[in-house]
């Protein structure tokens, strides 16, 4: 059954199973760390209430195999909207797919986006006061809830608190305390946990088989399939540049060319480099020795800061990864 597939979180699935089988609430928060099964929760249980398979419905479930579940999996069911970064840039883009570089154009705009904006606020709760295209359950998810702008959430305010009938709100965030406190108020909230080491392994093999070492992957990912994935990639990064002295240029130079790209990529690394400071400084055989990381782990800090910043993702790569052999850090 679907509900099965959202894995290592079954105080949330439980819930939503009772929830499908009896009060569905009106507005939902999903809290937790990116990349732990929040939003494929958010649409299995979407599938749950549209399920046309009554055994499923019984059990709170989904089958997965049903005209419904099926269109949703696919994201062509229209009384399922999923609001985030990319549905956004498409709205923005104001293109047809078919357009002649669409797909390019996309991308360039889908890196733009950091807020979702009060236009796409409007655009789903307009939506969500049209008719049911199926009779059924309407699901809107709103994902990085938290990067609302305090316009955008304001105009969401009055939706989640008086939706029509069988419609559900569902936020995901993996920042609650960036909520607004009125929005907070009226969502039930549900907490999903980090993964465990083994889980985001196995869930980064799947989705990658060609991931750079997915074992150390999972370890730098804190209990997350999306930072597992973004750690993967660093440590391609870290791992196939010629060690030597010119060890921290070549890493720069295999960041990606586009700006946005070179910046996400750079976050990746720097994220990377400094969980292996935490984890000397946690093994560090003396005060000295802690001491000293600490005022690494400082820098590393400032040159995170830097990169948001639009200072050089490159440059800053290099500089950070210059004082690695100085504070005895292994990748």
């Amino acid at each position: 059954m679907p509900f099965s597939e959202v894995l290592n979180q079954p105080a949330a699935t439980a819930y939503l199973q009772k929830s499908v089988l009896g009060r569905v609430p009106q507005a939902l928060l999903f809290c937790g760390p990116s990349g732990v099964g929040k939003k494929k929760a958010a649409l299995e249980f979407a599938k749950a209430l549209n399920c046309q398979d009554p055994q499923a419905r019984e059990k709170g479930d989904a089958c997965g195999l049903c005209a419904h579940c099926r269109a949703i999996d696919a994201g062509t069911y229209a009384d399922v909207v999923v609001a985030d970064f990319l549905y956004q840039a498409r709205l923005e883009l104001k293109k047809e797919p078919g357009d002649k570089s669409y797909e390019e154009e996309l991308e360039k705009e889908l890196a733009k986006q950091q807020r979702i904006k009060v236009d796409t606020i409007r655009d789903i709760t307009t939506k969500s006061q049209q008719k049911s295209a199926v009779g059924g359950w309407k699901v809107f998810i709103v994902d990085e809830a938290q990067s609302m702008q305090a316009e955008a959430a304001n105009a969401l305010l009055k939706f989640i608190e008086e939706p029509p009938q069988k419609t559900v709100w569902i936020l995901l965030t993996d920042k609650k305390a960036a909520m607004l406190k009125t929005i907070l108020s009226r969502c039930q909230p549900l907490q999903f946990a980090p993964l465990p080491d083994s889980t985001v392994e196995e869930l980064l093999r799947q989705a990658d088989p060609e991931a750079a070492d997915p074992a150390l992957a999972a370890k730098y990912a804190q209990g997350s399939l999306t930072r597992a994935r973004r750690a993967a990639e660093a440590l391609e990064i870290l791992q196939s540049a010629p060690q030597g002295p010119a060890w921290p240029a070549a890493c720069a130079a295999a960041l990606p060319r586009t700006m946005a790209q070179a910046r996400q990529s750079a976050q990746a690394v720097l994220d990377v480099v400094t969980l292996a400071v935490h984890n000397a400084w946690t093994a560090a055989p003396d005060e000295t020795a802690r001491k000293e990381l600490q005022q690494a782990l400082k820098k590393l800090e400032n040159y995170k800061v830097a990169v948001a910043r639009n200072v050089s993702p490159a440059l800053t790569v290099e500089t950070a990864l210059m004082g690695l052999d100085k504070w005895r850090v292994q990748i």
